[in-house]
């Protein structure tokens, strides 16, 4: 009987270790998939919708400073899209997205909190307002998730 209660243990403690290298091992693999300009001026419906997000104190709206919004043709919406892929067995939980803002962006409408199940992924997409004529449109942004209440951060260059 003591011989069986050493095999268990050693594999109840193989099993442990397993499971704690799968929480600790899971990454996610993020890409980004490009991004698309348009004037504001012709989204004047979604632009009323922003706008007006951003002055109810939405918290899908960051802003950088925008509090004087100007007319519509004076900004552009910059939709970026990136794929999240989850090839661990563990869902990711609560992703959310920071972007480093440059001079003439004024606010990011960010999509809202997502779960990606295991052994799944996902195209997640959001719009940066910016000031009309700004010509590099590349941000740097930081994906952040959890994992099992895990914090992990991913760095991504969005071009």
């Amino acid at each position: 009987m003591k011989v069986f209660a050493k095999i268990l243990t050693v594999i109840t403690a193989l099993a442990l270790l397993l499971a704690g290298y799968v929480v600790w091992s899971a990454t996610a693999q993020v890409s980004a998939e490009g991004y698309k300009v348009e004037a504001a001026a012709d989204r004047v419906d979604s632009f009323s919708g922003v706008v007006n997000a951003l002055r109810s104190g939405s918290d899908s709206i960051v802003s950088y400073g925008g509090d004087a919004i100007g007319a519509a043709e004076e900004y552009v919406f910059v939709t970026y899209t990136i794929r999240v892929r989850n090839a661990d067995l563990i869902p990711f939980e609560w992703l959310d997205l920071t972007l480093q803002n440059k001079e003439g962006d004024v606010l990011l409408v960010k999509p809202s909190v997502q779960d990606i199940p295991a052994l799944n992924q996902s195209l997640l997409s959001f719009t940066l307002m910016a000031q009309r004529g700004i010509a590099d449109y590349e941000r740097q942004a930081t994906l952040s998730y959890y994992v099992y209440g895990h914090y992990r951060d991913v760095p991504l260059t969005l071009k």
